[in-house]
């Protein structure tokens, strides 16, 4: 019996070879996401569905070689599902368009947490890039590696925007490049981080097949890349109807707009600018769904420029937004974290510095030297080193970030020798129990030492003294207050020796902008009702030096390797050593809390400082309380805190409330 077939073998055979070597069937990159399982957020472990962020589409399939676009940049708040785009873009470029791609992450750790949180659960978890992806374990000579994803056709590679190595490696097609703002002006005396990037393309400029996208939350005004790539670009807000004359309109921060109640519920909504229409928060996300890009400056040579932030975000409720802003309580550094965070914008920092005369008028002759005030529950301490002196301040904490200059000065000496001149009066001022307003004594709860110079002597003189810090400035606006220590105590085989010295980065560029927005605020000195959060108060045993050095810098725009930037600057012929101690202060301050504990976790570190049971910490009096003449005249009983109540032995009880 024969068999007949209704097609040849050879028709069969053509046709299987055909679908293997026929290129997929085009499709938009929006399109060809729709089969990434999402790594996280509301549809962890789910097929992605656009539905819930529209706006990704628009930008995600500019990224089709075919889209007519080669960059855009993305100004963005944070919980914007815009790693979403990046991840998709991945899937496209290996499914679509095979070729050489690089991601780049500001840090290692960013970048292995990316790696970790998102792309190897994307990869892992989505069939598709599965199949195409070599795994690490494979034996081949071009396996995947931790840092290289190889796929037919091409490869993608993670790099850090910290290593001249990554960004020098190969030549690439198309550049992810993640929070921008985080990367260094300088790498290495080599260059711009981005320049290194787009010279990395060089090879694909004449045919015109590269991307390039940045995508990053703003920091500073001036001196933000993503917002300068923003404003190069065409500027693109979302609109959406009004509900009430269908007119196109975005939300913005805007209290003749968005508005809400200074205290819990808050009960947020938003009035339309256009007719007056109310949106109630319940219906945000309804509405979004219906919006679109607008381009607000269109023009020629303008790339597309997106800007996006929480206020339309499905993510986070407009309650949350109008808490996280009454919160701030006008404390600067609180104001640019949800400005950069929440609304996706930079925030301006005031680079000139009060005038110095007119902060001496504010000086208070009640308040004395080496006296805690009432209110100081958190003190610290911080020096700067010189050649031939130590400069040193002591600062006292109120919970609104209230603060008091406890003592300050210079110690004349030798400072070759952690245990011989100016260091033997250091140790002195560092363990000095300072008497407070409530018959008792005690030492600072942290105290911390800039390490920039003599770094081999300060290493020693901290080393094994308890709550003591070594200290390192660090320039840049992202870097936070206090960054993670790095240990400098290591032996001939590299490890590192316990109990040794470590080296505490401080984001000093961020801090002297909010210690100078603290200077400008008036209190009752000025004829104001009450001292408001953050205000600094002085003793009138502080003299023009001191004055001056905390004035002693401003902030300046410079152009850096063809990049303009905002840098601080001392100001020609001043000193500023005690600026350098109230910024080191101001980090040891955040460290212990200041910003972070609660009002019972306050509450609790009032009773173990001594304060009287009946007294309502965060009534206005207490903190507006000053130390009276007739208080400051009054016999002190100096009680020293037993050991155990330190603030830095008890930090991690009262954190954990």
């Amino acid at each position: 019996m024969k068999l007949k077939l209704k097609r040849s073998a050879l028709a069969i055979v053509a046709g299987a070879l055909a679908a293997i070597i026929m290129p997929p069937e085009r499709m938009l990159p929006s399109a060809s996401a729709k089969g990434m399982v999402v790594p996280d957020g509301p549809q962890a472990n789910q097929p992605w569905d656009s539905s819930l962020t529209p706006y990704v589409i628009e930008p995600l399939d500019l990224m089709a070689m075919d889209s007519g676009v080669n960059e855009f940049d993305i100004r963005k708040s944070a919980q914007t599902g815009f790693t979403t785009l990046i991840l998709a873009a991945v899937k496209h470029i290996i499914e679509q368009d095979p070729c050489r791609a690089m991601i780049v992450q500001p840090t290692s750790g960013a970048l292995s947490d990316f790696n970790r949180e998102k792309l190897a659960p994307v990869i892992e978890k989505t069939p598709t890039l599965k199949g195409k992806v070599k795994p690490q374990t494979s034996r081949a000579g071009d396996a995947s590696t931790t840092t290289s994803k190889v796929f037919p056709g091409g490869s993608l590679t993670l790099a850090i925007a910290t290593s001249a190595a990554d960004l020098r490696s190969k030549t690439i097609k198309v550049a992810l490049l993640d929070e921008v703002d985080e990367y260094p002006d300088d790498l290495d005396g080599q260059g711009d981080p981005l320049g290194m990037i787009e010279a990395r393309q060089e090879s694909f400029l004449m045919s015109g097949e590269w991307k390039r996208v940045k995508i990053s939350t703003p920091t500073v005004k001036g001196a933000s890349k993503i917002d300068a790539g923003f404003e190069a670009g065409d500027q693109r807000y979302w609109h959406m109807p009004c509900p009430g004359c269908a007119a196109p309109f975005r939300f913005v921060f805007d209290k003749q707009y968005f508005k809400f109640e200074e205290t819990f519920p808050y009960k947020a909504y938003y009035a339309t600018p256009c007719c007056g229409a109310i949106v109630e928060a319940a219906d945000k996300v309804e509405l979004m769904k219906k919006g679109r890009w607008i381009a607000t400056a269109t023009r020629p040579g303008a790339h597309p420029s997106y800007h996006f932030d929480a206020l339309t975000s499905p993510f986070v409720p407009w309650e949350k937004i109008a808490e996280r802003f009454v919160k701030t309580a006008g404390d600067p550094l609180k104001l640019k974290t949800f400005w950069n965070l929440t609304l996706g914008l930079p925030f301006e920092v005031k680079g000139d510095a009060p005038d110095h005369e007119k902060l001496m008028l504010r000086r208070d002759k009640a308040l004395k030297q080496g006296h805690i005030p009432p209110a100081g529950l958190i003190l610290t301490g911080a020096a700067d080193v010189q050649m031939l002196g130590i400069w040193y301040s002591i600062k006292a904490w109120a919970p609104d970030g209230q603060s008091w200059v406890v003592d300050a000065g210079y110690i004349s000496g030798g400072t070759d020798d952690p245990h011989a001149g100016a260091f033997v009066g250091l140790e002195k001022i560092r363990t000095t129990q300072w008497p407070d307003a409530h018959g008792r004594s005690r030492t600072v709860d942290a105290f911390g030492i800039d390490s920039g110079y003599r770094s081999h002597v300060v290493y020693t003189w901290v080393r094994g003294k308890a709550a003591t810090f070594a200290l390192k400035g660090e320039d840049g606006w992202s870097r936070p207050a206090l960054g993670q220590p790095t240990p400098v105590d290591i032996d001939f085989r590299g490890k590192r020796i316990r109990h040794g010295a470590m080296v505490w980065a401080v984001g000093t560029w961020p801090l002297k902008g909010a210690f100078y927005a603290q200077l400008r605020k008036e209190g009752i000195a000025a004829g104001q009702a009450s001292n408001p959060p953050g205000y600094c108060h002085f003793g009138w045993w502080q003299d023009e030096v001191y004055f001056r050095q905390i004035t002693s810098e401003y902030l300046a725009s410079e152009t850096f390797r063809g990049r303009v930037r905002r840098v601080w600057k001392p100001r020609i012929g001043e000193e500023n050593h005690l600026l350098d101690c109230e910024v080191y202060n101001a980090a040891l301050a955040d460290y212990l809390g200041l910003s972070r504990m609660t009002t019972e976790q306050w509450r609790h570190l009032a009773t173990e400082r001594g304060l009287p049971r009946d007294v309502d910490l965060f009534a206005p009096a207490p903190l507006l309380a000053q130390a009276t003449p007739a208080a400051s005249t009054k016999p002190v009983e100096t009680k020293s805190v037993p050991k155990g109540e330190g603030f830095v032995n008890a930090r991690s009880n009262w954190l954990k409330g």
